[in-house]
């Protein structure tokens, strides 16, 4: 899972140190299990400590209790924050995505890591649309370094590098989606209006390396057409994340 214009704040993401090698007695590893959530609950996932950086690579997300059964009910649109917690929170990622108990959880990787500085608390926030939600679980992992290392690795590649295109824009009917992946990873593209509203969720899974193709028909997740105006495409990828303008005409 959300388009990064729209749905998705990627702010302050940093280069991390570089670990060609990471020592398994610097890797930190957990899972946050929200119950009943109304509104928005958050709680600190990993203190920092003094002399060392933290650098977050991983997060799954689920509606299932890490040690307990699925959960059946309705899946109402839940949005995740990973914040830099403390006194005054500030967002590091931001997503909002529909996800169902019996879905696969939504998983998600940062190439560079997102980086907290000693002594940081890195804080996981839920909030669930339309709640409450019995059970969402955050799992999350990562690794030190110490404080001292400068050196970094590459950034994710731009939205430039993903080829997001849409033709024929402005449509009066079906309107194609098109963008290129370096590597074999997870997915999820959609149509978003230009409230930040979910219209419609095109693609979510894992796809192949190389160009592909997603065909939008104009309609909404319910089959409804949409009424004309403006809407963007919003593709995120684990590596890199763009948006791209759609205008729909009769």
């Amino acid at each position: 899972m959300r388009s990064v214009a729209i749905c998705s704040l990627f702010a302050l993401l940093l280069a991390a140190p570089a670990a060609a090698q990471v020592n398994a007695a610097d890797m930190r590893s957990g899972c946050q299990t929200f119950t009943d959530v109304s509104g928005l609950v958050s709680t600190g996932i990993f203190f920092v400590p003094s002399g060392s950086r933290f650098v977050l690579t991983d997060v799954t997300v689920s509606r299932v209790a890490f040690s307990g059964p699925f959960d059946v009910s309705a899946a109402p649109a839940i949005r995740v924050t990973i914040n830099n917690g403390g006194g005054t929170s500030v967002p590091r990622w931001i997503s909002t995505d529909r996800i169902a108990a019996t879905d696969d959880p939504l998983q998600i990787h940062w190439t560079t890591g997102i980086v907290f500085e000693p002594s940081a608390v890195v804080e996981a926030a839920v909030s669930v649309m339309s709640g409450p939600a019995p059970t969402v679980t955050i799992c999350w992992s990562g690794y030190l370094t110490p404080a001292t290392t400068t050196s970094v690795i590459p950034r994710p590649p731009s939205s430039e590098q993903l080829g997001l295109e849409a033709t024929p824009n402005p449509s009066r009917e079906s309107t194609d989606l098109s963008f290129t992946l370096a590597r074999k990873q997870r997915v999820t593209i959609g149509v978003f209006a230009v409230d930040g509203r979910r219209v419609r969720t095109l693609q979510r899974g894992v796809l192949e390396a190389g160009q592909h193709h997603v065909t939008w028909d104009g309609r909404d997740d319910a089959g409804r057409r949409v009424a004309d105006g403006v809407y963007f495409a919003g593709l995120e990828t684990a590596h890199g994340q763009a948006s791209k303008r759609i205008a729909r005409i009769r």
